[in-house]
């Protein structure tokens, strides 16, 4: 019997069936598991994983390369981060399953197939999601490990290139050393010099000299007259065009600062193309001109920076707060930086081309270290010079004199060190220091100059009297005040970042190395307490986070005080309060950050918080009270700073406002010093709240048959006549009665506020007194 014909296609029919189903069914995680919102954050954590497994293969095959080290660290960050936000995106998708799983209640018998069906398909998903989510927690953890992984091995390597100690200068072991290998020393230098210079010489002498002595001409033309040009050019703009304001001094400090770089920046480059262009340049001397070459540069920056900020014979114009003598005195200070760091780059990295031999390499760096010394010890015999001869002046040390002095300590414990370090053989550590030291001058110095371009370049844009100012004004219908507030708030933002890039600027000679300073030492003993693990670098960070803290929270609240408060409409009272709050909190958010920094998270603080609420609720009710009652004094101002107060029989002016207490001055100059319960739940007279006027009230008898009429001319000509006596509400006169033969008058005046009313009731009596007398008015005692 034979197979029917149609058979056969729906075999094949069946069998495509199975085919297509098979994948679907048996696939570990199917498409329709997983919700369209998860398929991307699913998908970017495939490819994260594989990143990361590249990551790691490299960071095995690595070696003791430190900069690819740190270059794997960066994409491992980057993949931990990556994975974090994908596992927070699928958050919500797991949240939404579990709500429709939920809604959907227990399985039970009897229950629909189309129920059972979508819970099946629910639990899938919500699995599905599940699953991603921890395996996006897991790479994040495992990026993590592999951060910390090249972070130590980064660390080890800066330590040990750092900190190693060869023979002192002081022993004969390492100048027998050099004397050793001097021969071999000398002789690659003349292989290196023959090879690199001279054979190129011996060939097209004449086109190579050529093209360099035009590259050295065009450098030299760029460098002196080109470059006085420009100075003079910009210099001339400023007096003619710009207004006579802060910004035309900085900007023009600052054009002085752009045209040197950029001039020197020019020169070299010509000159390196010219040795490039004669093709003078070879492998071994190319990667050294081109290091000297952005040595050059930043020379011409340090040169162009002091010529900037010094502006010698042109003392009008200076941003430094210093005399013409000592701008003299410090002239030479950016030529000799320039040409100290040129002369030590060349020795290390001109040792390093030749290939000199390990004792040579540690007395070029010895040599460098000391040279780097030399500089530093200069600077502050001059700095220390100048300001001995000026110490006739005798002035308060200010804020600035303060940062002078420890930046001058500082320097001098920097010199100790690099000394110390390069007689006991640690010459990298010397070098390290001293370089380091004069990197943080520069870097200082050229911050201290884009603060101040920032803060006058924004106060005078938006300046209410400037172009700009009018037009906000005008256009956007803008207060004067608040364009002004805009001036100060965009120079703080700036100001903020010029000091986040000198930061970043200020870690960059550290190497790799520098994001894990604290990585031995913070690792390498632990604390246990209770709960809590503490370890050596971990109490490091948080003290340096609270320093850092608190310290941002004074500038800031300086800020506040100084510059941001006084550009608003805002009343003293209001500034206080306003600047005491954001001084309270900056403190507890540098204690959080503190105590984060220790190790101790949130959850453990408010768990001892809530441990001693009952403590404070009975030991420290007092000071709690008082707390609480400054936030509402500082919130509702019921009382603020100046306003003139009762309490009880004290009476004064308001002077502080803090959290604890308030400070009131009373008329014998004490101060009197209230908790602030006190003014929450007492009554408190406030005299000036509303800005009420001051009355005066006059009493006096006279006898009955004394001329009433011209008691009342004369009373209030002599209250019309004081300056301090409103026309408004007019002065006047009453008879208040007649008692046992006499008259008894009373008189009101109206002054401007509270404090005058003492003053001014003193002056009229003596006034009255005197008119009473000159005219024979009789005034008797009252009964």
């Amino acid at each position: 019997m034979g197979i029917p014909d149609a058979l056969p296609n729906r075999l094949a029919a069946f069998f495509a069936l199975i085919a297509l189903l098979v994948p679907l069914v048996f696939s570990p995680a199917r498409a329709q598991d997983v919700p369209d919102a998860a398929k991307a954050p699913i998908a970017t954590l495939d490819q994260q994983a594989g990143e990361l497994a590249a990551i790691q293969a490299a960071a095995n095959g690595a070696g003791a390369d430190t900069d690819a080290k740190a270059e794997l660290r960066d994409r491992a960050m980057a993949v931990g981060t990556a994975a974090n936000d994908a596992a927070a995106l699928l958050v919500p998708e797991l949240e939404a399953a579990n709500a429709r799983l939920t809604e959907l209640g227990e399985p039970s018998e009897g229950e629909a197939p189309d129920v059972q069906e979508q819970r099946t398909r629910l639990t899938a998903q919500r699995d599905a999601v599940d699953s991603a989510i921890k395996r996006g927690r897991l790479l994040a953890a495992d990026a993590k490990d592999t951060i910390d992984r090249l972070i130590r091995e980064i660390n080890e390597a800066f330590n040990r290139d750092t900190f190693r100690k060869v023979a002192s200068p002081l022993s004969p072991l390492l100048w027998q050393t050099v004397a050793r290998n001097l021969p071999d020393d000398m002789a690659r230098l003349r292989d290196f010099a023959h090879d690199n210079v001279v054979q190129l010489l011996e060939t097209r002498t004449t086109s190579r000299l050529a093209v360099v002595l035009g590259g050295l001409g065009l450098a030299l033309l760029i460098l002196v007259p080109i470059r006085r040009w420009l100075r003079d050019a910009g210099r001339n703009f400023a007096v003619r065009q710009v207004p006579a304001t802060r910004a035309r001094r900085s900007g023009l400090a600052l054009w002085f600062v752009l045209v040197g770089t950029l001039i020197s920046t020019l020169g070299v480059s010509a000159l390196f193309l010219a040795l490039y262009w004669a093709d003078m340049l070879t492998n071994a001397t190319r990667p050294l001109a081109e290091i000297l070459s952005v040595t050059a540069g930043v020379g011409g920056f340090v040169v162009a920076l002091g010529a900037g900020l010094l502006l010698v014979g042109k003392s009008s114009w200076r941003l430094l707060p210093i005399s013409e003598e000592t701008a003299e005195s410090l002239r030479f200070l950016p030529l000799a930086t320039a040409l100290v760091s040129f002369f030590a780059v060349f020795l290390i990295e001109g040792g390093n081309a030749v290939g000199v031999s390990r004792s040579a390499v540690v007395l070029l760096n010895a040599i460098a270290a000391l040279a780097y010394v030399a500089l530093i010890v200069t600077v502050l015999v001059t700095l220390g010079r100048v300001r001995r001869r000026q110490g006739e002046e005798v002035r308060e040390p200010g804020g600035a004199t303060t940062w002078v002095t420890l930046a001058t300590v500082a320097a001098w414990i920097c010199v100790a060190i690099s000394l110390v370090a390069a007689l006991q053989g640690y010459a990298n550590l010397a070098l390290f220091v001293s370089r380091q030291t004069i990197w943080t001058a520069v870097v200082a110095a050229a911050t201290y100059l884009l603060l101040v371009v920032a803060d006058d370049l924004c106060t005078t844009l938006f300046a209410p009297e400037s172009r700009l100012g009018r037009s906000l004004h005008a256009s956007l219908g803008l207060r004067k005040s608040q364009v002004r507030q805009l001036g100060v708030v965009l120079s703080a933002l700036l100001r903020i970042a010029i000091l986040v890039l000198a930061a970043l600027l200020l870690s960059g000679p550290l190497g790799p190395g520098a994001s894990s300073i604290f990585y031995q030492f913070g690792s390498s003993a632990e604390i246990r307490i209770g709960g809590f693990t503490i370890v050596p670098g971990a109490i490091l960070k948080a003290a340096i986070a609270l320093a850092i803290g608190i310290t941002l929270m004074r500038g800031v609240r300086r800020w506040l005080d100084e510059r941001y408060l006084p550009a608003t409409d805002l009343d003293p009272g209001a500034r206080n309060s306003v600047s005491t709050i954001v001084g309270y909190a900056g403190i507890i958010l540098a204690s959080f950050w503190a105590l984060t920094s220790l190790g101790i998270g949130m959850e453990r603080i408010a768990l001892v918080v809530s441990a001693l609420s009952v403590g404070i609720g009975f030991g420290l009710q007092a000071i709690t009270q008082n707390f609480v009652s400054g936030l509402i004094l500082l919130a509702e101002r019921p009382v603020k700073i100046g306003d003139t107060v009762r309490i009880g029989t004290d009476e004064g002016d308001v002077k502080r406002i803090s959290v604890r207490s308030t400070e009131i001055q009373i008329a014998d100059r004490s101060t009197l010093i209230v908790p602030n319960s006190e003014l929450i739940t007492k009554p408190v007279r406030n005299m000036t709240m509303a800005n009420p006027l001051g009355r005066i009230q006059v009493a006096f008898s006279a006898p009955l048959d004394v001329d009433a009429e011209a008691v009342r001319r004369t009373v209030l000509a002599i209250f019309e006549a004081h300056e301090a006596v409103l026309a408004e509400p007019a002065p006047s006169l009453f008879i208040d009665g007649i008692e046992s033969g006499q008259v008894q008058f009373k008189a009101f005046a109206f002054v401007s506020g509270p404090r005058l009313v003492y003053s001014t009731r003193s002056a009229l009596l003596f006034s009255i007194l005197g008119r009473f007398r000159e005219e024979g008015i009789p005034i008797v005692k009252p009964a």
